[in-house]
């Protein structure tokens, strides 16, 4: 597998991407490319037909409308007016999550000097309130 940070980088890109899925394929980094830049252009499509397309246990990309708001030329400070868009979202699935969550998540949790977190005491049940009227 392509290691990102031995390289030094923070993020994947799309050319670690290719360079995965032809190790892992056989397949040319040239044929990946293509491969990979036709299914961009499939998704981007089908979304906008669509306004979602959904890939089971990976995620739904989904086209939204915004509304136009106001905003700041960041170099001029003058107020503008951005008109209204579509932006497009993703949503990652609850199976990618939690493939995410166990393969990153720590075996045992550290506090910053350097033990282990004291276990929670057992929530107490609660008390029952004595019926009124009821004596003995």
């Amino acid at each position: 597998m392509v290691n990102v940070k031995a390289r030094g980088k923070s993020s994947a890109g799309k050319e670690d991407l290719v360079s995965a899925v032809a190790e892992s394929s056989g397949l040319t980094k040239e044929k990946v490319r293509t491969l990979l830049d036709a299914v961009w252009e499939a998704i981007v499509s089908l979304s906008i037909k669509s306004g979602k397309f959904q890939l089971v246990n990976f995620g739904a990309f989904t086209i939204r409308k915004t509304k136009e708001r106001q905003g700041h030329n960041p170099a001029t400070q003058e107020p503008i007016t951005i008109p209204e868009g579509y932006k497009m979202g993703f949503k990652v699935s609850k199976a990618l999550n939690e493939k995410i969550n166990a393969a990153l998540k720590p075996t045992t949790a550290k506090h910053k000097h350097g033990h282990s977190p004291a276990a929670k005491p057992a929530a107490k049940a609660p008390v029952k309130a004595k019926a009124k009227g009821k004596g003995k």
